[in-house]
């Protein structure tokens, strides 16, 4: 990664980690809507996915040490290093929406956004669940299955919270496509 690259990618995990801290929804035994995952997937986006994963391993690593839950070491991996980090797989959209940020490719570009944007959620969704499944089944009603209940808990701020993200960064994209020329 080049400098200029590398310094971004840590003032979008301190974004990130600020915007963490603005909450919009608290579910009860952990998780929030917020705009977390804005920086993240803007880093993403504009640097690739090694910057993306980077930025999202720094959030989630700093996001625990400021206040996580921990239940056991591999929990903390799969809550906040991996889901966090898992975000910037959006990256792998990066090239086409450079390519498209500033032309009259509008519909295309809102539309691998949106395809970007949906794959981090989905996968921090994923590791969100996986840890459900693994450590919280103490939490699960009886006569329901742990990977359901896991699955419905996080669904319940991950999805809103990749929705919000979407949008901030469609708005974005849209208004101030230069923000991501490097």
């Amino acid at each position: 990664m080049k400098l200029q690259q590398l310094t971004e990618t840590a003032i979008g995990a301190a974004l990130a980690i600020i915007l963490s801290y603005l909450i919009i929804f608290r579910a009860p035994q952990g998780g929030s809507i917020s705009l977390v995952m804005v920086p993240i997937l803007w880093i993403a986006l504009k640097n690739g996915v090694w910057a993306g994963l980077l930025c999202g391993l720094i959030t989630g690593a700093v996001t625990f040490m400021f206040g996580g839950f921990f239940v056991a070491p591999l929990q903390v991996l799969f809550d906040y290093v991996f889901a966090f980090g898992s975000i910037g797989l959006a990256g792998l959209f990066s090239e086409p929406v450079l390519a498209m940020a500033g032309q009259h490719h509008q519909r295309r570009l809102v539309g691998t956004v949106i395809l970007a944007g949906s794959l981090a959620g989905v996968s921090r969704l994923l590791f969100h669940t996986l840890a459900g499944i693994v450590f919280y089944t103490a939490y699960v009603p009886k006569g329901q299955p742990v990977w359901l209940y896991s699955l419905t808990y996080n669904s319940l701020y991950v999805i809103p919270d990749t929705i919000l993200a979407i949008v901030v960064v469609l708005v974005l994209v849209t208004r101030v496509p230069r923000l991501l020329l490097r």
